[in-house]
């Protein structure tokens, strides 16, 4: 049995020497930095003649200058100064209260203005980088990333977790590689070596020193940047069989992959390679992943995976890859033709017996409305195809017309009927079914409310030039008012009762098409509100009211309003007593 001294010896002292241009091919390590400071007229007099200081972008001589200086490629150059704007300077609303530089574009023919924090492109490399003072500079600007390097010695396979961070300061660059943790793959198990600890609540690394085994294998590299360059042979090792790289490839980086527990669940399972072989590697990467955050939640400082997945859903006795997922052969093609992932095969399992459905008419319904509608529809006991096709039709999610069919019942609908179940049009029986339950809630006094003070003002319907006007006649059209307008006019039944009423403004030719509504204060004759679609904001801009209405409107409060008195509310008739009734008879 090796000692951790010679295990710490596999380890490699260096990484690649090319693994800083592959961070780079990937999409990693790109930040750039273009710093500035303020100069005097004599430095910035003394750096024109400096060969260190390759342009001189300023718009004139006897501007403020100000030094820059690009990360990417090592340049300085000049350009103007921009101090701090102050609240006096600042014209609707732009002042940002950084201070910034200002460059003469020669290519454009203009003078650009760039504040702190802006991207821009360096003039002398064109690199992309932000905008730093080098105040901002001071303790660094860090970019750091995780990758794994694989590489083999004394017939083991060896994962090194490394830190390669890059900090920039005012005029310099410094990069650091740092080996954190390394997994060993020995003998059937996974050795474990620590260089660096993580404090989780911090957010740091701390030294250990040098390299400790630890006694509890926790996977603390979850599915990482794997440097993919000159991959090693692993022939000669414990998992030459394994099918690490196949599985890597397949399974998606940075999200499913994770090569130790992947390693591990081989070495407790070694059948895992046969999945892998009939390219089924994404599938193995998800239900490692979901293992992971089922046992030890969602976030990195939740816990480290220190079991072998077990991934239950696999028949681990058989050897075949379809039987092992629970599939022949023909519906594991079918299966992976149609794209679908471990999220449908748990929903087919799930109801294949207890729903008596087919494997196709599943797949049907799975392309159409995903795995979670899916299992919704068959939870609901709904026919699949025609909740499939009908969903299509209508262009609705299947949670629409599940809220549809919650409301119909507690409107009183009778669902057994096809065309209350199947409506026409969806939308708009959703529409009616959301109308009538907020119609149920209203009570009696204020509906009877309502009816009296509606009646009280029948004197404000009014008809010109095609247009007319009335109020609303009861709640249910106010809610109904609102479902086609997009507004919220339809929680104003008690409001309207009270005497802030509201009147529909429509077409004379269409007196039941909703156009627009107006909120009106009858007892200070005061307009409230006049809105018509979702209140004139569609796609995030405001429209305005037509011209036409506008111009309707204020005559009728002219004309019509303003001369209108509201009738006094009628005395409820006294109820006689038994007695006076009694007697009355007599």
């Amino acid at each position: 049995m090796r000692t951790t001294e010679e295990y710490a010896a596999m380890i490699p002292a260096a990484p690649p020497f090319d693994l800083v241009g592959y961070l780079r091919e990937k999409g990693k390590m790109q930040t750039e930095v273009i710093s500035y400071k303020w100069l005097g007229r004599d430095d910035a007099d003394s750096w024109m003649d400096c060969e260190d200081c390759q342009k001189d972008l300023r718009p004139s001589a006897a501007t403020k200058s100000a030094l820059l200086w690009c990360s990417a490629c090592s340049g300085r150059f000049l350009a103007e100064y921009l101090p701090r704007e102050n609240a006096a300077d600042c014209h609707a609303g732009s002042c940002t209260g950084y201070s910034g530089v200002q460059i003469a574009d020669a290519e454009v023919m203009e003078i650009i203005r760039y504040r702190e924090y802006d991207k821009l492109c360096c003039p002398l490399c064109g690199a992309e980088a932000v905008l730093y003072s080098t105040n901002s500079l001071r303790y660094g600007l860090g970019n750091q990333e995780f990758v794994v390097v694989p590489t083999v010695a004394e017939s083991c396979l060896v994962l090194t977790q490394w830190c390669i961070e890059r900090r920039i300061y005012d005029g310099r660059a410094a990069m650091c590689e740092t080996a954190v943790n390394a997994y060993i793959a020995v003998g059937g198990k996974i050795i474990k070596l620590a260089h660096y600890q993580r404090n989780a609540m911090a957010g740091t690394w701390q030294s250990l020193g040098e390299w400790k085994r630890r006694a509890k294998v926790a996977d603390d590299i979850g599915a990482p940047l794997m440097y993919g360059r000159d991959l090693p042979d692993l022939a000669g090792t414990c998992v030459e069989n394994a099918k690490l790289w196949e599985y890597m490839e397949q399974a998606e980086a940075g999200e499913t992959a994770y090569p130790v527990a992947y390693l591990r669940l081989y070495f407790k399972h070694p059948a895992v390679e046969n999945l892998i072989t009939a390219g089924l590697g994404k599938l193995v990467g998800t239900g490692i992943r979901d293992d992971h955050r089922r046992r030890y939640g969602y976030g990195y400082s939740t816990g480290s995976m220190t079991a072998a997945p077990k991934l239950d859903w696999v028949n681990w006795k058989e050897k075949r890859p379809a039987q092992m997922i629970g599939l022949d052969k023909q519906q594991l093609k079918t299966w992976q033709q149609m794209g679908f992932g471990l999220a449908c095969l748990e929903v087919w399992k799930k109801h294949k017996l207890a729903n008596d459905i087919s494997f196709a008419d599943c797949c049907t319904l799975m392309a159409a409305v995903g795995p979670t509608s899916t299992d919704d529809i068959l939870m609901a006991g709904a026919p699949p195809i025609r909740t499939a096709n009908y969903l299509k039709r209508q262009n609705q999610a299947w949670q629409y017309l599940a809220d549809y069919w919650r409301m119909a019942r507690l409107a009183g609908y009778d669902l057994d009927q096809d065309a209350v179940r199947w409506p026409k049009v969806l939308q708009q029986a959703h529409d009616r079914a959301a109308a009538a339950v907020k119609y149920q809630k209203i009570n009696s006094t204020t509906k009877e409310a309502f009816a009296k003070m509606t009646a009280r003002c029948q004197g404000l319907t009014w008809e010109h030039e095609g247009i007319c006007i009335r109020p609303a006649a009861n709640p249910l059209e106010l809610i109904e008012e609102g479902n086609t307008l997009r507004h919220c006019v339809g929680g104003y039944a008690g409001t309207h009762a009270m005497g802030k009423i509201i009147l529909f403004v429509r077409h004379t030719r269409r007196p039941d098409r909703s156009w627009y509504t107006l909120n009106i204060n009858v007892l200070t004759k005061e307009e409230i509100q006049l809105h018509g679609y979702r209140n004139e904001l569609v796609d995030g801009k405001r429209l305005k009211i037509p011209r036409r209405v506008r111009e309707f409107v204020d005559l009728w409060e002219r004309e019509v309003l303003a001369k209108w008195q509201l009738p006094p509310e009628k005395a409820t008739p006294k109820k006689k007593s038994r007695f006076a009734a009694a007697a009355s008879v007599a």
